[in-house]
């Protein structure tokens, strides 16, 4: 647990681990059901707190409140069973509130029902006792609290018998009154339930699932799942409008929202003049505190076409072709801006939609599309896409040799921007600088790492060990079924820390190499998280985190240098090089060791000294270097060398 919004809890006051521990130990006391207390603890250095841990024992079969709520649970209707839950929780708050005790963050989420209906009380940090004359204002904020969603679900009579329960009452008198008032205002203007183009900005990357959002005119989007979060700018997701699915795109940036909103209602206005399928505009207009928004229908069962499949590619390119034809072009042309719903094909994002009829600004387009496929797909199915293109664009002069020229090009600042965005923070990586470490993770994989990354090294030593070495330490993990790799780059003595400290670590480079060679279409195994620990600017030990090769290494598939490999593995193998060399890649120590064979084809592992090379002379010298140790494996002379040398493509 962390510090919370307060960073003096390290050294002026308790830190919200032990009152949450503290709380839940009142709570037992008290008789209010909660989580059971299992563990706890801190740790201090310097005098100050570090961080804390609490364990419970898990509640079965439990569900929140709030839940309940956002799911429009058949229960809320249920007489017996609102009865039942009201008297509870009338009583835990009753049992609080008359020690002088008061929750702090007395909401429906940390309210869980149990399938034998108990009501338990959870999550406590912010909780404590108060005095008059403060007390009566925190204890009217914890029933507020509590009403804030009831006002939506319940009935006023249903909330007043909740009210009477609690204050032991048969009826209301005149300080109850006032309470009540007190109450029902307290979040007056600034309810959360509806959610505002502020709110949303200051969720950041994590708005919350089942969001409502009041528009302009008087109806509400309710949003059930969030396709893509650009924090602070833009949000996508689907949900249900005036009681049919609709896709909205939430624009909340406090600067540009209204730019981009007009954008993406021309851009749409524009495909649908020229007669290109396009998600039927629904409803546009304006977000409390200044955003916009764009409603679209729901394309349930669309997909977006596969890079490598040529029956998906070959309608993306006419459709181009027929937009070019219409003197549009998609700025941001990408696969994700399209759709496949059967046989039809929908353009979308009508904010990348703009008007130009230029053939340069043609042929750029198109060279962007390109280069958003692998090398290899490119090259094997230009012709094709060049085709299809020419299809939906009849007229178009194509220059074959300038548009391989601006793909190449494209493709390398696709490159460039996908390699700075594995170091940061974004949609695809999850990414922290602290002066204890730094560490960039895979987004979609950091459930899965969480535990790796807080300890790699207890995780190395209680795995499968792969190599033991002074400048390197690897072991194959399983965590929730997965294989996994950790290689720990070690630091040697004090020379050799004095030399690491201020430059990148070997596992920093070998992350950014393992995301090109994947960028490139280059087997390698999967890196997942990139750990480094630091001493504010200085680095130490570095960690690498990657899925696990199930295969042999090429020196122990090939140890008999007198046999010949089948055909379609040297095939393999020198489509591999092949792949590197039109790339301008070395990689620095090609030993037979460092080829696994997974899958059915070789892939590239200890990436550290891996380089592309912006000259064809440099690249050469190096890839003389690579060709002269991968041969160096196997005897002079020997059938296997004479097989490999034969594979090997010269520069």
């Amino acid at each position: 647990a962390g510090l919370g919004k307060k960073p003096l809890r390290r050294w002026l006051a308790t830190p919200r681990v032990q009152l949450e521990w503290q709380n839940l130990a009142h709570f037992a006391d008290w008789g209010i059901p909660t989580a059971r207390l299992v563990g706890y603890g801190l740790e201090n250095g310097g005098g100050r707190f570090l961080r804390g841990a609490l364990i419970t024992a898990e509640i079965p079969d439990t569900i929140d409140l709030g839940w309940l709520a956002y799911s429009n649970d058949p229960r809320l209707k249920n007489r017996r069973w609102l009865d039942g839950t009201s008297r509870q929780l009338a009583a835990i708050a009753r049992a609080m509130h008359s020690r002088r005790f008061v929750h702090g963050d007395f909401k429906w989420r940390n309210l869980l029902v149990d399938g034998t209906d108990t009501l338990y009380l959870i999550d406590c940090p912010s909780g404590g006792f108060w005095w008059p004359p403060f007390l009566e204002y925190r204890v009217v904020k914890d029933l507020a609290c509590l009403d804030k969603l009831a006002r939506h679900h319940l009935s006023r009579s249903r909330r007043l018998r909740f009210y009477l329960a609690y204050a032991q009452k048969q009826s209301l008198d005149a300080g109850d009154k006032r309470r009540i008032r007190s109450i029902v205002g307290f979040f007056s203007g600034r309810d959360e339930a509806i959610a505002t183009a502020a709110s949303l900005r200051a969720a950041g990357r994590n708005p919350l699932p089942q969001t409502r959002v009041a528009l302009d005119d008087g109806s509400l989007l309710v949003v059930q799942d969030w396709l893509r979060v650009l924090p602070g700018k833009r949000l996508t997701g689907s949900g249900e409008w005036r009681g049919r699915k609709a896709l909205a795109k939430l624009f909340i940036a406090e600067r540009g929202s209204e730019r981009h909103w007009q954008r993406e209602c021309r851009g749409a206005e524009n495909l649908r003049r020229h007669g290109l399928p396009t998600p039927a505009l629904l409803a546009s207009g304006l977000l409390g505190d200044g955003g916009h928004y764009v409603l679209y229908d729901c394309l349930d069962r669309a997909r977006n076409p596969e890079g490598a499949a040529l029956e998906d590619l070959m309608p993306v390119f006419a459709q181009v072709g027929r937009m070019h034809a219409g003197g549009l072009v998609q700025e941001d042309a990408h696969l994700g801006n399209f759709l496949l719903e059967g046989d039809r094909l929908y353009v979308i994002d009508g904010d990348a939609i703009r008007e130009s009829a230029t053939p340069a600004d043609c042929t750029g387009n198109l060279a962007l599309l390109l280069a958003q496929l692998q090398p290899q797909a490119e090259a094997a199915l230009r012709a094709d896409l060049l085709q299809s293109y020419r299809s939906g664009n009849p007229g178009a002069a194509v220059d074959e040799v300038q548009l391989a020229a601006t793909s190449a090009s494209a493709r390398q600042r696709r490159l460039a921007d996908y390699l700075d965005k594995c170091l940061r923070d974004c949609s695809l990586f999850a990414s922290a600088h602290r002066t204890d470490r730094f560490f960039s993770i895979v987004r979609a994989e950091t459930t899965l790492l969480a535990p790796l990354i807080h300890d790699p090294d207890a995780w190395l030593e209680k795995g499968v060990p792969l190599k033991r070495g002074r400048t390197a330490t690897l072991a194959r993990v399983e965590v929730n079924g997965r294989q996994l790799v950790i290689k720990r780059y070690n630091i040697k003595g004090p020379v050799h820390a004095l030399s690491r400290s201020w430059r990148p670590s070997r596992a920093w480079h070998s992350w950014l190499e393992g995301h090109r060679l994947d960028f490139l279409g280059i087997a390698t195994p999967r890196p997942l998280a990139l750990v480094e620990q630091r001493a504010g600017p200085l680095r130490g030990k570095a960690w690498l985190i990657t899925e696990y090769c199930d295969g042999a290494s090429l020196a122990e598939r090939y140890s008999d240098p007198d046999t010949t490999p089948p055909a379609a593995e040297l095939d393999a193998i020198g489509a591999l090089l092949r792949q590197l060399v039109a790339a301008r890649i070395s990689h620095g120590d090609l030993k037979a060791t460092n080829l696994l064979w997974c899958n059915d084809k070789p892939q590239l592992i200890d990436l550290d000294a891996m380089r592309q090379h912006a000259g064809d002379a440099a690249f050469r010298r190096a890839w003389e270097r690579d060709s002269a140790r991968f041969l160096r494996n196997w005897p002079q002379g020997s059938a296997l060398r004479l097989a490999l040398e034969a594979v090997m493509p010269r520069v």
